[in-house]
């Protein structure tokens, strides 16, 4: 700690432990301006009243710690994970008073001379982790505090995923999530900015599933991303005017070290570049749709009239279904829409008379084919709908029929996760031509778009995972016919079999 002022001390412990100045000096019973002269190294306490002080400071940071911010603390200073409240107590006061006596010397007790360009606002605090554990744990913490306080927060985000390693990539991709439950206490509009690195490497795959991630979760979130040249060993979290963390990673991947701060012109001085950035720089990932609008103005119909067709499938939707029940299902779902219908009707034309005819490549998750023999629970256009046995029945029966027949359609089965650390999350769609690919959110609160990826460099590496998964993932893709028509044919067993012991309900 010998390079370190009271003041810095100070300063660091509010930060972790989330408290003001003002706080602490009703605590300990001073005037705030006095705290603020500790902190600025102006004026030091009286050496007669330091241990008293310090005490009082130690007991005020401990009665402020939650759990997380205990951990931070932990972390920081590096005390035994095992220890004790009454430990970190006397810990924290011992280091107070060492960092007093250095301070003193250091500054051979003529602190009060200091020039006033140390001056710092009333709510600034920062601190510096060097190779922090968790990088994102500060800035998710800081996220949950400040939606208690604030009616709405604007975040960005700018990173190279080049430069993470496995696991902050795994931690990355909850952050939608975390954003979802602060959205339901504050208003949050938030902004990526992400690199891709543009070069192969043993992580493509789990970059690519990532991107799509963030995509397709949780689309209620006001929530964009762009691809933008971010310096690539560099991750930066920014909460306009409320709280900045920069870290800085080795070439490997781990965090080297992290700086945090709420200096409030700092703050938005940062935030004003990288949004400046993202708006004169970065390429927006996709755009969005609603799944009557890709009916309506035919741009799923430009899909399947193109090239080079192939499909990752996350979910069972209306691909191979019998031309009469295609059209009962768009009845029941779209009926009241003459327009939708007209062009639903030349959607089933050209699907069972180009399409099914053409090269075709298609990945199903066999757990989804299960689960949908099982419940029957169907995205037609991405619009739930349940189907009946006898529905499901026909609808499988004639991926049985195509698969037999047919010497240009290829239907292989996923068997197993593609990542394992994404094993919670929903299987990833792509839908993929020579000019058009898009994926889409799994429906969820009435929502069902779908995302028309519009970034270059992000169309290359969806074209690069189905690529991947069809071509080298024969540890997971079944591609032998035999074999997926006999596990088809066990699914329609087994579910017929439910079905005439149960009824149509189970599931």
């Amino acid at each position: 700690m010998k390079n370190i002022t009271f003041g810095n001390l100070i300063e660091k412990l509010l930060y972790i432990s989330n408290q003001k100045k003002s706080s602490l000096a009703k605590f300990i019973g001073y005037d705030v301006s006095y705290i603020n002269k500790w902190i600025l190294s102006t004026y030091l306490p009286s050496s007669k009243r330091i241990n008293e002080i310090c005490k009082n400071i130690s007991d005020f940071i401990l009665d402020s710690l939650d759990e997380s911010s205990l951990i931070n603390l932990i972390d920081y200073f590096e005390i035994p994970a095992d220890s004790n409240e009454e430990f970190i107590g006397e810990y924290i006061e011992t280091m107070l008073k060492e960092v007093y006596i250095d301070t003193v010397n250091l500054n051979n007790k003529s602190i009060q001379n200091l020039p006033k360009s140390t001056h710092s606002e009333e709510y600034y605090n920062s601190f510096s982790m060097v190779k922090p554990n968790i990088i994102y744990n500060t800035f998710f913490n800081e996220l949950n505090n400040m939606a208690d306080k604030e009616d709405s927060l604007e975040i960005l985000i700018s990173l190279s995923l080049m430069y993470l390693n496995h696991k902050d990539k795994i931690t990355l991709s909850d952050l939608k999530e975390i954003l979802h439950r602060i959205s339901k206490k504050t208003n949050v509009k938030a902004r990526f900015l992400i690199g891709f690195g543009g070069d192969d490497n043993e992580d493509d795959v789990i970059n690519t599933l990532l991107g799509i991630n963030l995509i397709a979760s949780y689309p209620c979130l006001n929530f964009k991303i762009y691809n933008c040249k971010v310096k690539s060993n560099t991750v930066a979290f920014a909460i306009k005017d409320k709280f900045l963390s920069t870290n800085i990673f080795f070439e490997e991947g781990e965090c080297l070290f992290s700086t945090n701060s709420k200096d409030r012109r700092l703050v938005e001085e940062f935030y004003s570049n990288l949004k400046y950035t993202l708006k004169n720089k970065g390429n927006l990932l996709f755009y969005r749709k609603e799944a009557s609008s890709m009916i309506e103005d035919q741009t799923y119909i430009q899909y399947i009239m193109n090239n080079d067709l192939r499909c990752l499938l996350g979910s069972i939707n209306e691909f191979f279904m019998p031309p009469d029940l295609f059209m009962e299902i768009a009845e029941r779902l779209f009926g009241h829409n003459q327009k939708i219908i007209n062009e639903l009707k030349k959607i089933n034309l050209f699907l069972h008379n180009v399409t099914y005819k053409s090269k075709l490549k298609v990945l199903i998750h066999e757990s989804e084919l299960r689960k949908y023999m099982s419940s029957g629970k169907l995205h037609f256009f991405n619009t739930p709908v349940t189907l009946t046995f006898k529905e499901r029945e026909r609808h499988i029966e004639y991926i049985e029929k195509i698969l037999t027949e047919s010497n240009d359609v290829e239907i292989r089965l996923v068997d197993g996760d593609l990542v394992d650390d994404f094993k919670n999350k929903e299987n990833p769609s792509l839908y993929l031509s020579r000019n058009l690919k898009f994926t889409k959110v799994y429906p969820e609160s009435g929502k069902n778009y779908y995302f028309i990826i519009s970034d270059n460099e992000f169309k290359g590496m969806c074209t690069d995972l189905f690529d991947k998964l069809w071509n080298a993932r024969t540890d997971i893709v079944i591609s032998n016919k035999d074999e997926i028509l006999d596990r088809i044919a066990r699914s329609i067993s087994y579910t017929r079999l439910i079905s005439e012991s149960f009824g149509e309900n189970i599931e």
